[in-house]
């Protein structure tokens, strides 16, 4: 069965819920600006597609919101699945986004090359020596009854 679309009304609703959750500074865009409820909601559903029958959820019931935090608040107590869908969406559209990751100096995630035929450095700075001097400890786990 697959997830049910998120239409233009119900992808604008979540443009302004975010605006308002995360508003916009001189240092950081407002997510609207970043087409939160467009292309980054592809992003988050692509990722998470689990999201989306509780998301459409949320937005079905936030139709005449006025007062999108406290709203969002009561919705954590009356619908935790679909408020941590909904918030899910806004948070992860807004910082996967290439100008908030940017703005905040992280170019994401980066692999490293790591040799098999060396040391990791905290063990040549010494950082286990304490660790290796103690000796190991063993503690019994307790039977299951």
């Amino acid at each position: 069965m697959s997830a049910p679309a998120l239409g233009e009304p119900l992808r604008a609703r979540l443009a302004r819920i975010a605006d308002d959750l995360i508003p916009g500074t001189e240092a950081m865009p407002a997510p609207g600006s970043l087409d939160i409820g467009g292309r980054q909601l592809d992003v988050v559903l692509a990722s998470r597609p689990d999201l989306a029958a509780d998301l459409r959820r949320a937005l079905d019931a936030a139709d005449a919101v006025r007062d999108a935090v406290a709203w969002v608040a009561r919705l954590s107590v009356s619908d935790p699945a679909a408020h941590d869908a909904l918030v899910v969406a806004v948070v992860a559209g807004y910082y996967l986004h290439p100008e908030v990751r940017r703005r905040l100096g992280y170019p994401g995630q980066a692999g490293e090359e790591v040799s098999v035929d060396s040391y990791p450095d905290y063990v040549h700075e010494g950082l286990l020596e304490r660790v290796h001097e103690r000796g190991p400890i063993y503690r019994a786990t307790p039977s299951a009854p």
